[in-house]
């Protein structure tokens, strides 16, 4: 039977009821968000822990239902490029170049690409979410926070699970899992994932080649674990995974505002009147494919215990697009007003860290740590295939060239923690980061006409992050006062030789993002262990803001362009409670409170052509609007959940039943500074999910009935964009509802 190493990572207790309660208390939350096992009430730091237990129960099954369960989080999705936003903290748009402001890791697997954030969860053992900057553990990237998705270990005993789901849309999914041990000292675990639907809008286009339906999905993914104890203190771990996407997630997309102003319609297209209808020019999907390996040695020593983790990504986005398809549209109409065609990308990653964590000390603990990563990622253009291009002699297919950029980053870090007495403690930790970033302009592979010239440069930042904790335990828990500062990497526009239409001078490179933290904590449980009670009042000094603009030229010349554009402040409340009510009741929910403010922000804004020469001439132009003094876009002032689990009784066995409720307040995808752009306000929306389940006394088979988005709710989107040819968006998912049936041994 392989044994359990002091370094194994600790497996996360669900938040449960009855079932697997002692003495009508909590069970512990085990969390690794510090580099090494420690109590969810032990660590200092906004923390959201989801088992896999509390995400089934919620119907959280990917990365865009996680903003469910929680607040603050706000997922978006521009077709395949999502985009995570943390306490109102994220990044519109992330190509080749520029980074996302959300640190994402698979178990020790950084993902760098923001547009690799799209993806279903397999064997999840638990999520954690962590608010706020993380610049000392986590480093470059987690100005946001980070997320981490820690997968199902090596079991030391033969286990597995097979599950599958039927549900209204055609879906269906099939999922399982089986670890093996091989030997005393040697075990593995597989699992899978293949997971299909059909469209949620139908195609009433009709155009010739075009999708009869869209937002559909067809997803699989696969994962291959082993564990080895070498020794009694050395355990070797290798995580291999691959997955694939082919399919138009995100890609309903209809005209919004004045339809008299949209181009597409102008030029003789429909769109889509109701939620579940679109019309699109949409004639291929996106494919991306995603390859990875971990490996991971963990030496426990008699004071200091030992870590190596050496990591590989692969990532390829429309690998080989053909001029004949149309992978994106972005009009919301079935004209050729605004598309994409192809966009290729491709990216690898490597990486290199070794850790040093203290395994004894009453009343000193620390790590320290090397890190080494180096990334390269490609795009290869957005295409426009416009009709009305064409119709004025203009090429019908445009790329603004192929561009390659080259990270590499270093950095060292510590943090110690001193417990000054019974009551007091204090953390101190840091970390030295150094990047550089090399970026290479050619002509594009794929397309016949090139707009931006051929261009090399590069170059490199270095950043202390610092932290500083002050912590008071008492009887109850603790509180805890923290400052953390956090940053961005910098980067090159999508192309790096891009002209700003308004100056006829080329962007310079952008610099790093700063955000500095200011946080008062605590972590509580009162009612004899029946209470969990968690909470953070912080405040943001954020820096130096890369932000994504569209500017135009007075030619009409326009180019979308991310620079240092704004500082803001943002101050907030976080809270998080599980309570058991009695017996057989739990109500678990969190909310976020925040108010954001741009300080100083010299923006443009989408104006429709037709408001500003008071005609109905279509399209839109950026115009120069000073932003100072409003909320930051895609940060909802308030968001809150509320899950409600009780056990059914039954003769046999168990029957949970759980109902969530999860509420966003409203807030602006991009300014709207005139009536004609209201559009662009996301309402308030409520979602109510639920799910009954039945086990057997063995708890071996289980049946589940499920329903999300219960109240059919379609007044929320996935995403809305003013771009040159109007406004349009992207309905969120509809009701949905089936059955899941699973056995486990």
């Amino acid at each position: 039977m392989l044994k359990k190493s002091r370094t194994y990572v600790l497996p996360i207790a669900g938040i449960l009821g009855v079932h697997g309660a002692s003495a009508g208390q909590l069970e512990e939350v085990v969390v690794t968000s510090q580099k090494r096992a420690e109590s969810l009430q032990d660590v200092p730091v906004a923390i959201q822990a989801l088992s896999g237990e509390t995400l089934e129960a919620a119907g959280i099954s990917d990365t865009f239902d996680l903003q469910i369960v929680t607040p603050g989080l706000v997922v978006n999705n521009t077709g395949p490029a999502p985009q995570l936003f943390i306490r109102g903290i994220g990044n519109r748009l992330a190509l080749a170049g520029l980074d996302p402001s959300v640190a994402l890791y698979v178990d020790d697997q950084y993902i760098g690409v923001a547009q690799a954030a799209q993806f279903e969860f397999a064997d999840v053992e638990r999520i954690e979410v962590l608010k706020g900057p993380q610049g000392t553990l986590y480093g470059r990237n987690a100005s946001a926070g980070a997320i981490r998705i820690v997968s199902q270990e090596v079991d030391d005993e033969l286990s597995g699970k097979v599950s599958s789901t039927l549900a209204n849309y055609g879906a269906w999914k099939v999922s399982g899992t089986v670890s093996v041990p091989v030997s005393d000292t040697f075990g593995v675990r597989l699992s899978g994932l293949v997971s299909k639907r059909d469209g949620f809008a139908d195609n009433i286009s009709t155009e010739p080649g075009v999708l009869d339906e869209l937002d559909d999905g067809d997803y699989y993914a696969l994962r291959a674990k082993a564990r080895w104890d070498i020794t009694d203190a050395v355990t070797a771990k290798l995580t291999l995974g691959t997955s694939e996407q082919d399919d138009t997630n995100g890609y309903d997309n209809v005209v919004l505002g004045p339809p008299q102003y949209s181009l597409g319609l102008a030029l003789g297209g429909q769109t889509g009147t109701k939620a579940d209808e679109v019309a699109s020019d949409t004639s291929d999907t996106t494919k991306a494919q995603s390859a990875s390996a971990a490996l991971r040695f963990d030496v426990a020593g008699d004071y200091v215990d030992f870590a190596s983790i050496t990591t590989y990504w692969d990532y390829e986005l429309n690998a080989k697009p053909g001029l004949d398809s149309v992978n994106l549209e972005l009009d919301g109409t079935s004209a050729h007003a605004l598309g994409f065609v192809g966009f290729p990308q491709d990216a690898d990653s490597f990486s290199q860290e070794f850790q040093f964590v203290s395994s004894l000390g009453e009343n000193l603990n620390w790590i320290a740590g090397l890190f080494y990563y180096e990334q390269s990622q490609s795009w290869e253009g957005l295409v426009d295939r416009s009709d009305a291009s064409a119709a004025v002699g203009g090429p019908a297919f445009l790329s603004q060239g192929a561009q390659v950029a080259d990270t590499t980053a270093y950095a060292a870090f510590g943090q110690l923690t001193y417990h000054l007495n019974d009551d007091w403690s204090v953390t101190v930790g840091g970390r030295y980061n150094y990047e550089e970033k090399e970026v290479e302009v050619s002509q594009s592979n794929y397309f016949p006409v090139t707009t931006a010239p051929s261009y090399e440069d590069d170059i490199d930042w270095t950043e202390f992050t610092p932290k500083l904790t002050l912590e008071y335990a008492f009887d109850a828990g603790m509180v805890y006062a923290t400052y953390s500062r956090g940053f961005k990497s910098g980067g090159y526009n999508y192309t790096a030789s891009l002209i700003n239409p308004l100056t006829g001078e080329p962007e310079p490179p952008v610099d790093p993002e700063i955000l500095d933290m200011y946080e008062l904590g605590w972590k509580t449980e009162l009612l004899d262990g029946r209470l969990r009670l968690n909470g953070s009042l912080y405040y943001y000094d954020y820096q130096d803001l890369q932000v994504t603009a569209n500017v135009t030229s007075d030619s009409g010349a326009q180019a979308n362009i991310t620079r240092n554009a704004a500082d803001a402040e943002i101050l907030g409340l976080d809270m998080d409670f599980t309570l058991l009510l009695g017996e057989r009741t739990t109500l678990t929910g969190a909310m976020n409170i925040m108010d954001s403010e741009y300080k100083d922000y010299n923006a443009s804004a989408q104006v429709f052509n037709g408001v500003l020469d008071g005609t109905n001439q279509p399209g839109m132009r950026a115009v120069g609007y000073d932003a100072s003094g409003e909320s930051l876009l895609r940060a909802p002032d308030e968001s809150a959940y509320l899950t409600w689990t009780y056990e059914v009784p039954v003769p046999s066995g168990r029957a949970p039943l759980s109902i969530t409720y999860a509420y966003t307040g409203s807030y602006f995808f991009d300014f709207a500074v005139v009536p004609e752009t209201s559009a662009l306000e996301q309402d308030s929306y409520s979602l109510v999910n639920a799910r009954w389940a039945y086990y057997t006394e063995d708890e071996k088979w289980s049946v589940a009935l499920w329903g999300k988005n219960l109240l059919d709710e379609d007044n929320y989107f996935d995403d809305i964009n003013a771009n040159p040819a109007g406004i349009r968006g992207s309905h969120g998912t509809p009701r949905t509802y089936g059955i899941d049936v699973s056995y486990e041994f």
